[in-house]
């Protein structure tokens, strides 16, 4: 089995947490875990979350003005990111993936496609219309 990384109870620690936490970044990932594995390192987390994306496990996500977060969703798609609160959501489009993989605009082979759309989430969105209620 040479070449298989090894699941450690570190690196499924962290991976737990990521799936429990929403588009995290590694330092909040190591918050989350640090209170059950007080002896993990910052180090060891940020590590094990940039060995994650390279083996393709977890998507490393780049939004503009932000550290970089971690989505275990792997299927093809977008983030939109609440201008409000700052929250990221999962974006899934029609044809995204066919356009995010594979396809040839321009003689240009587009081989991954990140895409962030700004706006504000459906919690902010209910949280405006409770208020603008009550203004009237």
């Amino acid at each position: 089995m040479a070449g298989v990384p090894r699941n450690t109870k570190q690196k499924q620690a962290v991976y737990d947490a990521l799936c429990r936490l929403d588009h995290p970044t590694a330092t909040e990932v190591y918050e989350y875990v640090r209170s059950a594995h007080p002896t993990l390192s910052r180090g060891t987390v940020f590590r094990v979350l940039g060995g994650f994306a390279a083996e393709g496990r977890v998507r490393r996500v780049t939004l503009e003005g932000s550290d970089a977060r971690f989505d275990h969703t792997l299927a093809p798609h977008a983030h939109g990111r609440c201008r409000l609160c700052g929250r990221v959501t999962d974006i899934f489009l029609p044809d995204y993936a066919s356009i995010a993989r594979g396809a040839i605009c321009g003689g240009f082979q587009i081989e991954e496609c990140d895409v962030e759309f700004s706006g504000i989430c459906s919690e902010c969105n209910k949280k405006q219309m409770r208020e603008d209620a009550k203004e009237e």
